[in-house]
């Protein structure tokens, strides 16, 4: 019998810091998160006494600004290495060979998987077979998988790959392959990197992606963590177990206002939102992103002015769990239960202001000017700010859409607030 963890993603020093731009952002809390999590990585290898470790893919976040990156590796790797776990890992399109310009030789207990061609390491008392291979490059586009060597008679046979698979929604096409493409090679198990979300692709035989070990931003939500792998026998089914390794935990917490009527219930389920999102945690601290949604009458009060909205949030948030809780972003989806025909068939100057507004077409591209207005705005903005990773995706057309919807939802509440006064 032994065992081994299977992680993937770690992205060491990943720039989960940039998030302290952000006024009331837990700064001691997202520092060094992802080295943090490596941590309890070692720490749950040695306490389990795991035989090895695989890493599939992404261990850098890219090339180091510096050489500490590399001495915290080879500090954690020494620890391993003090109880004999070796670890053997794949580059993937972070941490691929033409990405990292700085280095330093690998730990001794550390192999890494060639990026010339897939390749067979072979742990002989355990009898297990490891097959795989690392990125050359940051885009590889060919099926890797297709030339990995077939399985050893007699061995536990597992592939360590770093791939997209037949792709994944909000990740970019890597070494893909089909499911069918890894059964046919006959392994036990296929150790998965890319995919940062935890999935079971297969269980006859085992294809898994662990997901990364510490969320970095909103898309990013849920417990994360690796898998630990108990193998009795090479012949009979492996147990997997996922393991929590993550020190801050995101959630999307969405709350329907519909039929809420006055603002005291819309705090009320805030607060109790709040203290269940904190408690599902683990004792962890918990960055939010809440999002209003539904309809409800006082839909002029939340929309007129969102800031001042937002602002009260999350002072609930510090009201209940201190420096525990961040909101992160409040998001209002909510629309309103009023009667605008006789407005909008008004044709004073607020009847036809109304119906520009509402009548404003949802796609960005059919609104005059406002590439341009955008194009100033990413020149005025850091490029962390509107980057794949957790920024304001200005390119995607699903977020233009909610936030043009969100815009007409605020000016026409303004208006009629105005009217009303």
């Amino acid at each position: 019998m032994f065992k081994f963890i299977h992680a993937a993603d770690v992205h060491l020093d990943s720039p989960l810091r940039g998030l302290a731009r952000y006024e009331s952002a837990p700064a001691e809390s997202i520092r060094d998160a992802c080295r943090r999590a490596f941590e309890n990585l070692v720490d749950l290898a040695i306490e389990e006494k795991v035989a090895f470790v695989l890493l599939a893919g992404d261990l850098y976040d890219g090339n180091w600004n510096d050489y500490s990156t590399g001495i915290f590796f080879s500090r954690q790797m020494g620890r391993l290495n003090d109880h004999n776990i070796r670890v053997f890992t794949a580059a993937g399109n972070h941490d691929a060979a033409n990405r990292i310009t700085k280095a330093l030789d690998n730990p001794a207990n550390v192999s890494m998987l060639s990026s010339s061609k897939a390749e067979t390491i072979k742990i002989d008392d355990l009898m297990v077979a490891i097959h795989g291979q690392s990125f050359k490059e940051q885009h590889i586009y060919d099926n890797l998988a297709k030339d990995f060597p077939a399985a050893l008679p007699g061995f536990f046979n597992i592939g360590l790959l770093h791939t997209s698979l037949d792709g994944r929604e909000g990740h970019a096409s890597y070494a893909p392959c089909s499911k069918d493409d890894l059964i046919a090679k006959g392994y036990q198990y296929w150790a998965l990197g890319h995919i940062h979300n935890r999935e079971y692709v297969s269980e006859d035989p085992w294809i898994i992606f662990p997901g990364c070990i510490q969320g970095r931003h909103i898309r990013e939500t849920g417990a994360k963590g690796c898998l630990l792998v108990t193998v009795d026998d090479v012949n009979t089914d492996p147990v997997i177990e996922m393991r929590s390794l993550d020190v801050l935990r995101w959630n999307l917490c969405t709350i329907d206002l519909t039929d809420v009527e006055e603002m005291r219930e819309v705090w009320d389920i805030t607060r109790k939102e709040i203290q269940a999102s904190l408690k599902s945690a683990e004792d962890r601290p918990v960055a939010m992103r809440i999002r209003y949604h539904g309809s409800a009458k006082m839909v002029d009060r939340i929309s007129a002015n969102p800031e001042r909205f937002a602002v009260e949030v999350k002072a609930r948030g510090a009201e209940i769990a201190g420096d525990e809780v961040w909101i992160e972003k409040v998001e209002n989806l909510v629309t309103g239960k009023r009667d605008l025909v006789a407005g909008l068939s008004d044709d004073s100057p607020l009847g036809i202001m109304l119906r520009e507004i509402i009548n404003t077409d949802g796609h960005s591209e059919n609104i005059q000017g406002l590439d341009d207005v955008l194009t100033e705005l990413k020149q005025k903005l850091p490029v962390e700010a509107y980057s794949d990773d957790g920024g304001l995706l200005l390119d995607d057309p699903d977020t233009m859409k909610h936030l043009i919807e969100e815009a007409k939802q605020m000016l026409v509440s303004k208006l009629l607030v105005e009217e009303k006064s």
